[in-house]
């Protein structure tokens, strides 16, 4: 690497000084190698995650409609229990998953969804949606 020198705009000619600019061409070529080699590199770096995406299915009867749970919690720890279009009916806590049980025994693929006010505690949230998981629902959401 060389440094280029000006003359002084002074009166003496003979006289070069150090010029205060950057030499932007090794800049330039150390860039040019880092953009290749992370072209190389990176799609090598894909690590590709083996996914089997579900098949269409068709429904033989376009009028049958799912089965709808509705599991919800309010803010005073009150549980309640919400099947198709029956009335939502609160459940004691005790009973909450032979309810569930017996229900998933008559619909196994059933979607669950759960609920819960907003303020309530994340502990009890969760364990809600441990009692529904440990009930045989493989099909949990939660309330947008």
């Amino acid at each position: 690497m060389g440094m280029s020198v000006k003359s002084s705009s002074g009166g003496d000619e003979g006289e070069m000084g150090p010029v205060a600019e950057i030499n932007v061409t090794p800049l330039v070529d150390v860039m040019l190698v880092l953009l290749i080699i992370f072209m190389v590199t990176a799609p090598l770096m894909m690590n590709q995650l083996p996914i089997t995406l579900p098949k269409p299915s068709m429904v033989s009867d376009p009028n049958l409609k799912p089965e709808k749970l509705s599991v919800s919690l309010d803010l005073q720890g009150n549980y309640f229990l919400q099947h198709n279009d029956q009335p939502k009916e609160a459940v004691p806590y005790a009973d909450l998953a032979a309810r569930l049980q017996g229900i998933a025994q008559e619909h196994p693929d059933e979607l669950v969804t759960v609920c819960a006010d907003a303020l309530s505690i994340y502990d009890r949230v969760v364990d809600l949606m441990a009692v529904v998981g440990g009930a045989g629902f493989s099909k949990v959401t939660l309330c947008p």
